[in-house]
């Protein structure tokens, strides 16, 4: 919806013992943990096992590799080799600021690559553990299973991070790809520019673009430019050009989904994943004339940006923009992340070019990218979006679930999901937001994919955090991700009983992207999914294939998410 909202709690206290709470957060007092779903797991009694003790990898060894446009200077360490901080584009700074990326210039002497580049510019607050910020943060960062002379080709996975397009950065340990590349993988991970900076759009802007006469969408084509980067060099990394798979998380899941849309991004991966998040729902048009009510256009609301910069009255209005700084444009009108549907957003923008047409459309009528996909979600998606603000009145409730399906409030809130059916309004409400945003659009797309003859596999994600429990979360928005990287940083205490779990979601992420297939010898059959069986993988310590997930729901409310015409 407008939906991508980011991993709140990934980077909260890295080095804490026990778990932090959010920025200004108070506990629920109930969550979907609270819902009576029938596919909800036992919760198990286990104890929190220190994952902190290292592991003797033995000292670091230099490593270097030649790329097109230098020498990188890396480290091998326990059978892994990496290589960070490396810039994909030129930065986007100055007279580039709101700009399409440009190739980077290339450096004579080795550069270092031990160390991962800023984040891109965002609000302070929005994620506890906040990385050091920049406007030149268009770099990524490699781990390779590849040390020394070797020219075995590998896998290669491309992570997009989350946060809303408006927060997010690849600082941390989160997403470090060290334990996937021991699978054999080689992981890319990435930063792109966000909000204000990535995604203003403004006739002005459009009319000195160097991107065929639109505007916004620059974060969007940081990603595409990142692609082409690992197109063109990951061979040096003991990477396999021809066999890429893009992955994302929230709005990053979401814009794994564009890039399946995405004229520029076609031939530059191979399959996609994607978790918690989907492209169907977004609705904003670049120009007035293509908005239809109540969406918003991106001109609109660059127009309130470029006067609430003081800027509207300027003869070189984006001269006036570029003079303020990082800091002055992000304060500007800064966004939310709240799920709600119409309400404008910076965020990429349907604007006939970079995203030629509505997401849905182009799904509904074929027009995307014949790759293989794995489509998914979690349990209890809605949860960390009212922890902060749960909803407790009727009025309350209605009004929220009007901002997402207008003119089907009645059916939601007296039959759908009815308040008596679950322990709590709030508890009704995340379960209708985890289904109307989440769980239904990822089963529409998997549809999509199913009616088109191609390989594409639905998984639910059911085990439970010792996190999750502690706040009454349940299976959070992005409570997947210590599973699929391995990494229990942050909030995340690895437990016994998550090993299991790590090993079999690895297992099944990386043999569908070494080979369009997550099913192997000795783990739990994943059927592919087909509209008549419908089935999915229900990922926790005792997985199993089920069928119908949300069935019920899905089939009432997916046409309700159809754009306005």
């Amino acid at each position: 919806m407008r939906a991508q909202a980011l991993p709140l709690l990934l980077a909260l206290a890295a080095c804490s013992s026990t778990p932090a709470v959010p920025v200004d957060a108070t506990v629920a007092g109930d969550a979907s943990a609270d819902v009576p779903r029938a596919d909800a797991p036992a919760s198990k009694d286990v104890e929190t096992t220190p994952e902190d003790v290292p592991v003797d990898a033995g000292p670091p060894v230099p490593q270097r590799v030649m790329i097109t446009s230098g020498a990188l200077d890396g480290v091998a360490q326990g059978g892994v080799a990496r290589f960070l901080g490396i810039p994909y584009a030129a930065p986007p700074v100055g007279d580039r600021r709101w700009r399409a990326p440009a190739p980077v210039t290339p450096w004579t002497t080795p550069r270092d690559a031990q160390q991962k580049g800023p984040g891109c510019p965002q609000p302070a607050g929005m994620i506890l553990g906040m990385a050091p910020t920049s406007e030149d943060c268009l770099s990524l960062n490699v781990w390779t299973p590849r040390v020394g002379a070797s020219t075995e080709r590998h896998p290669v996975m491309v992570f997009i991070h989350g946060g809303g397009f408006t927060s997010g950065h690849t600082w941390g340990g989160d997403y470090d790809g060290e334990l996937l590349a021991r699978r054999g993988m080689v992981v890319v991970t990435l930063n792109y520019r966000l909000g204000q900076l990535g995604y203003l759009a403004h006739p002005s802007l459009s009319m000195e673009s160097d991107a065929e006469g639109v505007s916004g969408n620059y974060g969007f084509m940081d990603q595409q430019a990142a692609l082409r980067w690992v197109r063109d060099n990951i061979a040096s990394f003991g990477g396999d050009p021809g066999n890429v798979t893009l992955f994302g998380e929230s709005a990053g899941s979401m814009a794994v989904s564009l890039h399946l849309i995405a004229p520029a991004s076609r031939d530059l991966f191979h399959r996609a994943i994607t978790e918690s998040g989907t492209s169907t729902v977004m609705l904003m048009p670049l120009r007035d004339e293509d908005a239809r009510a109540p969406v918003e256009s991106a001109y609109s609301l660059g127009r309130r940006f470029v006067a609430a910069l003081g800027c509207d009255s300027a003869t070189d209005a984006p001269a006036c923009l570029r003079a303020k700084s990082a800091a002055e444009v992000v304060a500007a009108m800064p966004s939310t992340n709240e799920l709600v549907r119409f309400e404008a957003r910076f965020q990429p923008n349907i604007d006939g070019r970079v995203i030629p047409e509505t997401p849905w459309a182009a799904f509904h009528n074929g027009r995307f990218a014949r790759v293989p996909l794995m489509a998914g979600t979690n349990r209890d998606e809605g949860t960390v979006f009212t922890l902060t603000a749960p909803i407790t009145t009727m009025d309350a409730y209605r009004a929220a679930v009007e901002r997402l399906v207008p003119g089907h409030t009645d059916d939601v809130v007296n039959r759908l999901y009815a308040p008596a059916m679950f322990a709590s309004i709030n508890a009704a409400y995340n379960a209708f937001l985890a289904d109307a945003a989440f769980i239904c659009p990822a089963r529409d797309l998997a549809r999509q994919y199913a009616n088109a003859s191609l390989p594409v596999f639905l998984y639910h994600f059911t085990h439970e955090t010792q996190f999750g429990m502690l706040l009454r979360l349940g299976v959070f928005h992005s409570a997947e991700l210590p599973f699929v990287f391995g990494n229990f940083t942050g909030v995340f205490r690895y437990r016994d009983i998550d090993g299991p779990v790590v090993d079999l979601t690895q297992g099944y992420w990386t043999r569908f992207a070494a080979g369009s297939d997550p099913n192997g010898a000795g783990a739990v059959p994943w059927p592919r999914y087909a509209a008549e069986s419908d089935g999915h993988l229900d990922i926790s310590a005792t997985p199993m294939a089920g069928a119908g997930l949300r069935r019920s729901q899905c089939d009432e409310i997916t046409p309700w998410l159809e754009p306005p015409r």
